[in-house]
């Protein structure tokens, strides 16, 4: 059964933006050739981080929102790991996003 979750990732800051991409675009792929539907990628940004990971103190960060059988989650978490460009990273399991109907505005109160 498909579950929908967020992948939030550091990549390691010695290596190019454009690397930094390709390796994202990797992961997208991993996930789509798993019948996994990514619904929403960041590009990486550039941070600074908090502590030192690795004697690194800036990384690219990025974020992607996807839906994944959660058999072939363990496939991902391997796969992330074999990546040695990736200092860190975290798969949360996140709820559906529902869709708020728009409600009409409320007419005055006559006195």
């Amino acid at each position: 059964m498909k579950q929908n979750y967020e992948l939030s990732y550091i990549i390691s800051s010695q290596i190019s933006e454009e690397a930094s991409q390709e390796i994202s675009r990797k992961i997208n792929d991993f996930i789509q050739g798993k019948q996994g539907i990514v619904s929403e990628s960041q590009l990486p940004k550039k941070i600074a981080l908090g502590y030192p990971i690795r004697k690194e103190v800036f990384a690219w960060f990025k974020t992607t929102y996807f839906s994944l059988d959660s058999l072939n989650l363990s496939d991902l978490e391997k796969n992330l790991k074999e990546e040695k460009n990736i200092l860190r990273y975290l798969v949360l399991k996140t709820k559906p996003m529902r869709i708020r109907s728009v409600r009409a505005p409320r007419k005055p109160l006559e006195k």
